[in-house]
């Protein structure tokens, strides 16, 4: 799929906030004279907006906050204003391209979410659309759930975590911050609003706000007898531990770059690393996993969660936010380990971790006693673990992608090797060609199973470029495999102009273009796919084909 050039006329000079700001300020002085200038600064720095963000997209986040600044504004002069900000002479004057988030096969072009059976959303939720602001482009909310686990439990930390600084995720309907929760029964999730005051058609809370119903459940169990009991195993596992400092319990936390405070279960020093260790037993919610992170990750210091059980199958929602967001690593404290830490002087606790397959699977949860002199503590990420998942993750990633580009390379030269001699009279050695066929729809990439269904003229315009010189035609000069592209095979131009610029013909094309009938045709075809002109649609068919011969156009950018 090629994704096309959305940078806006003028793109080199994209409006400052500065000047965004002042060009909202005009557009609504017009009606509104005593309007401050300070309200469109507040609106252009709440809005954020992107150089790549569609205007239609701005218009319908400039709404929602404009009202909460005091300025109704209605569908028509909010696309006005937004073509304003992004740089744009007026709506109507904006370019198609640049209007609306363009869409190839139901997908947003550009999007980090694939398509998606949302297996980890609910069915019928009330927000089934939502705003994604670090693209500007609106989403299905089973796609930005997904299907992994795994991954939804860490885009849940990290929408919690930017929840009250940046919310990433904005409701469809009423563009309210949303967040992601988890159904009481089942592990399915869905996007909540933070605000709920009749505004929207979607309705996703009860009577009780989060933070109420968070609050009675937690401070509930705070005093549960189990709860004091770990607490006081923490203490005395460190106090065997001569390695640990400044041991103290539910002692107040006050941070020195926000001023806020934590009253952790237990605080202390190792390694010259403040610890924060919380107990988690059932109804730690993620927002306050989330807040405490970051708190801690300001201060240089760690959170340490401590469970008192973790089930290597059935776990709560709780478990495997932290579990997830630590690395795939969870520690428990039982009266064994604690009898051990005291007896051996080294703070030892059980870790359960997950360790990754090389075909991206995961192992069987491994259960082992460790000690925590032995694990990596790292504060900038908050995560402490005994096995590091993500590294041993991505070095068998990058193990297989090595050999995977080493088996696509031979491949590569069996092909060549192939229709060089298959080009002349068309004729082949069909054991070869079977071996090929075989191998290569091994990698999982679409193969023609017979060689008369290939492409023949994309690849004889690619192997051209490569080459230098004419491949398979009996043209006089390289510019007539241009000039037969164009109008010949509009729905693959898009591959030949990225192997002219991987492969630098531009000179040469140049120094055959002595009519200057190809420039001509350059600067036609360029308005012409500008325009949505459908006969230059590209057409992405031969993707795997072209990947696997012509890796470097691929990588090529239009």
């Amino acid at each position: 799929m090629t994704i096309p050039d959305r940078s806006a006329p003028g793109a080199d000079a994209y409006p400052s906030p500065a000047a965004q700001a002042a060009a909202l300020h005009a557009f609504l002085a017009v009606k509104n004279p005593r309007l401050s200038p300070k309200l469109s600064e507040d609106a252009i720095a709440a809005l954020a907006p992107k150089q790549l963000e569609p205007v239609k997209t701005l218009a319908r986040r400039l709404r929602p906050v404009m009202a909460r600044l005091g300025v109704r504004m209605k569908h028509t002069p909010a696309l006005e204003a937004a073509a304003r900000i992004q740089g744009q002479s007026s709506w109507h004057e904006t370019p198609a391209e640049f209007r609306a988030p363009p869409r190839t096969f139901g997908v947003a072009l550009g999007s980090p979410f694939p398509r998606a059976r949302g297996d980890c959303a609910v069915e019928k939720p009330e927000v089934a659309e939502v705003l994604d602001r670090s693209t500007g482009l609106f989403e299905r909310h089973c796609d930005v759930i997904g299907d992994d686990w795994p991954a939804a439990m860490e885009l849940r930390m990290e929408v919690q975590t930017n929840l009250d600084v940046n919310p990433r995720f904005l409701c469809s309907q009423c563009f309210t911050p949303v967040y992601l929760v988890s159904r009481h029964d089942a592990k399915k999730l869905f996007f909540r609003h933070t605000l709920e005051d009749g505004r929207c058609a979607a309705v996703t809370r009860g009577q009780l706000s989060q933070d109420e119903i968070n609050a009675r459940k937690y401070n509930g169990i705070k005093e549960s007898w189990l709860h004091i009991e770990m607490k006081r195993w923490i203490v005395q596992c460190l106090q065997a531990d001569g390695r640990f400092t400044d041991i103290a319990v539910e002692e107040r936390w006050t941070g020195e770059v926000t001023g806020a405070w934590r009253k952790p279960d237990v605080r202390a020093v190792f390694n010259g690393i403040p610890i924060a260790f919380e107990v988690q037993l059932s109804t730690t919610y993620l927002n306050v996993i989330a807040q405490r992170r970051e708190f801690y990750r300001q201060e240089g210091g760690l959170l340490f969660w401590v469970f008192s059980q973790f089930s290597m199958d059935a776990r709560r929602l709780t478990q495997d936010d932290v579990f997830y967001n630590n690395n795939r690593n969870a520690f428990v404290l039982t009266s064994e380990t604690r009898d051990r830490s005291v007896r051996q002087k080294r703070f030892m606790l059980e870790c359960v971790w997950a360790e990754p397959t090389a075909d991206d699977g995961v192992e069987a949860l491994q259960r082992e006693t460790v000690s925590f002199d032995s694990l990596t503590l790292d504060p900038a990420t908050q995560r402490a673990y005994h096995f590091d998942f993500d590294g041993q993750r991505s070095r068998l990633i990058q193990q297989a992608w090595r050999d995977t580009q080493r088996r696509r390379a031979l491949l590569r030269e069996r092909f060549d090797a192939f229709y060089l001699a298959y080009m002349p009279e068309r004729s082949f050695d069909d054991r070869v060609w079977q071996a090929l066929y075989r191998d290569i729809t091994a990698e999982g990439l679409n193969f023609p199973h017979h060689p008369g269904y290939l492409p023949t003229t994309l690849l004889k315009a690619l192997y051209s470029a490569k080459y230098g010189r004419v491949f398979g035609w009996s043209f006089p000069n390289f510019i007539q495999v241009a000039h037969h592209m164009v109008p010949g095979n509009r729905g693959h131009l898009h591959y030949f102009r990225r192997a002219l610029q991987a492969y630098n013909r531009a000179d040469l094309m140049r120094s055959e273009d002595h009519s200057g009938k190809w420039a001509a045709k350059v600067v036609e075809y360029k308005a012409a796919i500008k325009a949505g002109d459908p006969t230059y649609a590209p057409d992405t068919e031969y993707d795997d084909l072209v990947e696997l011969l012509f890796p470097e156009v691929m990588a090529a950018t239009l």
